[in-house]
């Protein structure tokens, strides 16, 4: 095998789970919603936001390689204790809400299948924090990064049965001429934005560089790794968009017994299939969460060596989110307005990584350019208008 090919499989990882743990149940429902209301009109958002999903992320795993430390330990160190605590609070509100997304996401898949959700969901939080108090992150990613293919490539073998009005999608959704002014459109798009570049992206990218103790020799193939990242989870976004157009109508809300029809190719099979892909896809963000939160909030607060403070943040963050999800209904409005909430969420996060990538000592000499400083920032404008015009559209 090619030495090139070789050093790049070796550290594939990061990058990768990072972006397809982004296209989660949240991420699924929001596309299929996105479509059902606005069909091909929500394309041209998806398109633009592979610009800041690529520069955003691309920015957290640089930190991580060119620093050797997290984005919340970073924070600490270069801004002090205050700035710190006042990051970890978004930081800590942000790891709650993906909790809820994602348990309200396994909830769907267990009632999919026909099993008890609160029996079910008691199963995962119990798994989880078994991996959790036993530090087994590598073990599990070494299973769900093979399985985040499977959902994956579920979904894009059923779209060829679905009709795809190629005119529309030219005219509609290549089009920058979208109705930003009406409600309903400015929550998806801000949703759709909470769905593509969430808080603990960024933390779990970055520590999880620095832990993997990768070279600035890295940074050419880990830039390659984030961008068919950014562009394969955004064609998903695309795709999910498309077949919510066909399998939904209306500017109503999705009902979870009708998504069995987004994989009509597998027949009988479909309602167990999309079932345990949310499951096993809530997991896998489960998983990611968790490390994000503890490279985000225990780094910012300087106790990112303590089980006992890792442990009270994480039962702290997810027990709470795993009882709303049990107590009550409407999962998926739950979910998007949890990837509502997110593109506000994250201004901080942005603040502190934009600030720090341009610092020469924190970098190590491999700090932004001018044209890449220019960008990130463009980048961060376009999240955050986003966010804006989503919350100014409820006001």
């Amino acid at each position: 095998m090619n030495q090139k090919v070789s050093d790049w499989l070796k550290n594939f990882g990061p990058a990768w789970i990072v972006m397809i743990a982004d296209v989660d149940v949240a991420s699924i429902i929001t596309g299929l919603q996105a479509g059902a209301s606005w069909g091909y009109r929500m394309i041209f958002i998806l398109i633009v936001l592979i610009f800041p999903l690529f520069i955003i992320q691309d920015a957290a795993g640089r930190l991580g390689i060119a620093s050797g430390r997290g984005l919340g330990e970073q924070i600490r160190n270069n801004f002090g204790k205050k700035a710190a605590v006042l990051a970890a609070i978004p930081m800590g509100l942000s790891d709650f809400l993906e909790y809820i997304a994602q348990y309200a996401g396994i909830a769907i898949g267990f009632a999919l299948i026909g099993f008890p959700v609160i029996l079910g969901l008691l199963m995962v939080f119990g798994i989880h924090t078994l991996i959790v108090f036993g530090r087994q992150y590598h073990q599990a990613e070494k299973v769900l990064i093979p399985v985040s293919f499977l959902l994956m490539i579920a979904i894009v073998s059923s779209t060829f049965v679905f009709h795809v009005n190629f005119g529309s999608f030219v005219t509609l959704g290549l089009s920058p001429l979208q109705p930003y002014g009406n409600p309903s459109f400015a929550y998806l798009l801000a949703a759709s934005v909470g769905a593509v570049i969430m808080p603990w992206m960024l933390y779990f990218h970055s520590g999880a560089d620095s832990r993997r103790h990768k070279e600035v020799k890295d940074l050419k193939n880990e830039r390659l790794e984030t961008l068919i990242g950014a562009v394969v989870s955004e064609i998903l976004m695309i795709i999910l968009v498309v077949v919510g157009l066909n399998v939904f109508s209306g500017d109503r809300l999705i009902n979870v017994n009708e998504l069995s029809k987004v994989l009509p190719v597998f027949g009988n099979y479909a309602v167990p299939i999309m079932g345990m892909g949310f499951i096993f896809a809530g997991f896998l963000a489960l998983v990611v969460v968790s490390l994000g939160s503890a490279w985000g909030v225990l780094e910012a607060t300087g106790r990112a060596n303590s089980r006992t403070s890792f442990l009270t943040i994480y039962i702290f963050e997810s027990l709470p989110a795993l009882i709303l999800v049990a107590v009550v209904t409407g999962y998926i409005q739950l979910m998007l307005n949890m990837m509502f909430i997110f593109p506000i969420v994250l201004i901080p996060s942005l603040y502190f990584l934009g600030r720090l990538v341009t610092k020469k000592e924190v970098m190590n000499g491999n700090q932004y350019k001018r044209y890449e400083k220019y960008a990130f920032w463009i980048a961060t404008l376009i999240v955050v208008a986003g966010g804006l015009l989503g919350l100014f559209s409820v006001l």
